[in-house]
């Protein structure tokens, strides 16, 4: 996947909808406040990274080798404090952290994870009579901590559309919103996303903008991931955004889009940016709340497993920061094998949600890593809730930290980490692989072979899978979906069983019904027709993509990979096959099948001759 970096020069830009901004002389001029200073207390030449303790909410700031400085959310407890606030304690730890006595700090890049009061704050609008405001709004706010920034970094919610034409973004009330917010990814709303989108998009020239105008990167889905400059040596790249990619729990519908109006939307911590950095051998995982299940909320909202759309991507790291506050929807068993910590860090506080779940804790103090068995689990306020939402009580035995920061730096250019909290610190190698070499990835289950027509007329139709790995792979739930010859979308065709387990090389055969004219004996069948010029796609139970092919006809396919595949229009006995005896994977189908050329289907029982 091609990253894209994001410099001091491309900090002046403005990126939403597809069009670039520059920013304008005035904002341009701006006097940037002091940076970090080597006479603060981070570590020079080590990679930094600061957990806030900001109650039931989310803070970290992220200082690199020579100074440069990410600050990912700025959490608050309530909408309308504004003079005892987050914001007012975070600035003080950033002047303490960066060797600034008093005043503004120049922050390199400012990351809002997704569009949570406990993460962002609640802007201000000029709209309001008391102009309340906190959060991040109040740390750069030219009026109050007055903090300068290089470059904002925003997930793709929606825009402000001047929908009256009187120059300003209104936000309205809970009751009776404005129409002026546009939604471009989004589920569950609220007036706390309304005014982050009216203060980071709204009319130039606006006081409480002058420090962000002309500053914002909007992370949209049409454009590759990027990364970003914290120093020499280290990697900051964006994993996942909008939930790009990832399919609602019937398999079809996308997570990404505007779902205000669904009867059950997507929750918002579905969009978070998961972000990677890594410095030397040091890997570090952080994701917002992403969730990592399928279900509907008590609320009225659902959860999607995004989780597994970045699990792989992450790969092991050597600290993870806990999605969600520990949240039971969460921090999926997947999640924590394939990352498999030997470190993790869970921001929260008081708080009646059971956060952390007694399951997430558990699944932290079993996971197989580098350094055997469990990873060290470092908490801001220990206890944070009581008791989980069924009333047992949260086991928060070996946790560490009672309360307050905890501050985590690199050792020896990245070949160590020591973690630094309220009883002492520990320290740990870092790159360590797990001792069990981890999961075997999903990728490693392909389409091998299909057939969408065959000697037996349109609905003689097969697909083969195969595992290609070195390990057994468990495909239980696993579906195959067919895709549409006009619009390309996928609907469900067959649920493999639970206890399905492919060996490695071992084939597992998908045909139709009663039409399937094949020698080999199929495993599973299914009884609605896929089109000749469609496609199949295989998916996990939880709806993460495994694999697809597709015909090159349809404008566009959630099948087809590349350049997509031409398939017969007779009733010949011909198939596609996967080249390399089924493992070549370039993501174009083009490329990566043969034929048609003699069908040859082999089941989980073999190849019948």
């Amino acid at each position: 996947m091609r990253r894209t970096l994001v410099t001091a020069v491309t900090a002046t830009l403005l990126v939403g909808g597809g069009a670039v901004h520059l920013a304008s002389p005035a904002q341009a001029a701006v006097a940037a406040a002091p940076a970090c200073s080597t006479n603060g207390s981070w570590q020079a030449g080590e990679l930094n990274i600061y957990f806030f303790d900001v109650e039931q909410g989310d803070s970290q700031l992220i200082v690199g080798p020579t100074g440069r400085t990410m600050l990912i959310d700025l959490g608050e407890r309530s909408w309308n404090a504004y003079h005892t606030t987050m914001a007012m304690r975070v600035a003080e730890e950033i002047r303490a952290i960066c060797g600034i006595a008093s005043g503004p700090v120049h922050l390199d890049y400012v990351m809002a994870s997704h569009h949570h009061l406990d993460h962002v704050g609640y802007a201000g609008n000029p709209h309001d009579d008391g102009n309340i405001g906190n959060g991040f709004w109040q740390l750069l706010h030219p009026d109050h901590q007055a903090f300068t920034v290089g470059t904002v970094i925003d997930r793709d919610a929606g825009d402000w559309v001047d929908t009256n034409g009187d120059g300003t973004c209104e936000v309205g009330t809970s009751a009776e919103p404005s129409d002026e917010v546009v939604w471009h990814n989004a589920g569950t709303t609220s007036q706390t996303t309304r005014r982050l989108i009216c203060w980071l998009y709204g009319p130039d020239g606006q006081r409480d903008r002058l420090h962000i105008e002309g500053r914002v990167l909007r992370l949209t889905n049409d454009d590759p991931w990027p990364s970003f400059d914290l120093g020499p040596g280290v990697t900051a790249e964006v994993l996942q955004a909008n939930a790009k990619g990832v399919m609602q729990a019937d398999g079809v519908t996308p997570v990404p889009g505007d779902h205000t109006t669904a009867a059950y939307p997507p929750s918002e911590n579905d969009y978070s940016i998961a972000l990677k950095v890594q410095y030397g051998q040091y890997r570090y995982a952080t994701a917002g709340d992403l969730d990592g299940e399928y279900s509907i909320s008590g609320f009225g909202y659902s959860y999607n497993d995004v989780e597994a759309s970045v699990a792989e991507e992450f790969g092991d790291v050597d600290t993870m920061r806990v999605n969600h506050h520990g949240s039971g929807h969460s921090t999926s068993s997947y999640y924590t094998e394939v990352l498999a910590p030997e470190s993790a860090v869970i921001s929260c506080g008081n708080n009646s949600y059971g956060h952390p779940a007694n399951r997430v804790l558990d699944e932290l103090r079993t996971v197989v890593n580098g350094l055997g068995v469990g990873a060290d689990i470092y908490l801001t306020n220990n206890p944070c809730a009581i008791d989980d939402r069924s009333g047992d009580p949260i086991d928060y035995t070996g946790v560490l930290n009672t309360e307050g920061d905890i501050a985590l730096h690199t050792t020896g250019g990245g070949t160590g980490y020591t973690i630094h909290y309220d009883a002492g610190s520990n320290s740990y190698p870092a790159g360590l692989p797990p001792v069990d070499g981890g999961p075997t990835p999903t990728g490693e289950v392909l389409i091998s072979e299909l057939r969408l027509r065959g000697p037996g007329g349109a609905n003689d139709e097969f697909v083969e899978l195969r595992n290609t790995g070195t390990g057994s792979a468990d495909i239980s739930g696993w579906r195959l979906q067919g895709c549409a010859a006009t619009s390309g979308a996928a609907t469900n065709r067959a649920t493999i069983p639970a206890g399905t387990v492919l060996p490695p090389g071992g084939y597992y055969l998908i045909a139709r019904d009663t039409h399937y004219t094949g020698a080999a004996t199929a495993d599973l069948t299914f009884s609605a027709a896929i089109a000749d010029e469609g496609g199949v796609r295989l998916v996990t139970a939880s709806g993460g993509y495994v694999d697809g092919v597709g015909s090159a006809a349809p404008a566009s396919s959630e099948c087809r990979e590349g350049a997509g595949l031409t398939f017969p229009t007779g009733d010949a006995d011909v198939s596609f096959h996967r080249d390399g005896a089924g493992s070549v994977d370039t993501d174009d189908n083009a490329a990566d099948f043969l034929g048609p050329a003699a069908s040859q289907p082999t089941s989980s029982l073999g190849q019948a001759s």
